[in-house]
């Protein structure tokens, strides 16, 4: 599991400077680190929201195709954040969404 790779999501609503901001956080004093965390938390909100309000653009970023089975494409959109235990899991349910896929293709 890689710690820092970034959704879609998060690349859409991420700024360098907000980056900047939480890589300073730890060196902060105690009632400082609490406002700019709020204060990060708030501005990345608010990148959203304006994200979030332009529509097409939104759509066009974070969508899939109408055809695409969404379960296992999610599922397997998930792999790089899961642990290895996880992993199992997710491992399972594709392999059952692939053998039902399958059998449905033979019905």
């Amino acid at each position: 599991m890689d710690d820092h790779q970034l959704t879609p999501f998060d690349n859409m609503t991420h700024t360098r400077e907000l980056q900047m901001l939480k890589t300073a956080l730890p060196y902060m004093k105690g009632n400082q680190k609490r406002q700019f965390a709020i204060l990060i938390k708030y501005m990345e909100l608010q990148n959203t929201a304006v994200l979030f309000s332009q529509e097409d653009k939104v759509l066009s970023m974070c969508s899939v195709e109408e055809n695409e089975s969404n379960l296992p494409a999610m599922l397997n959109a998930l792999r790089p954040f899961c642990t290895s235990k996880e992993l199992e899991t997710v491992d399972m349910f594709v392999n059952v969404f692939s053998m039902l896929e399958t059998w449905r293709d033979f019905s």
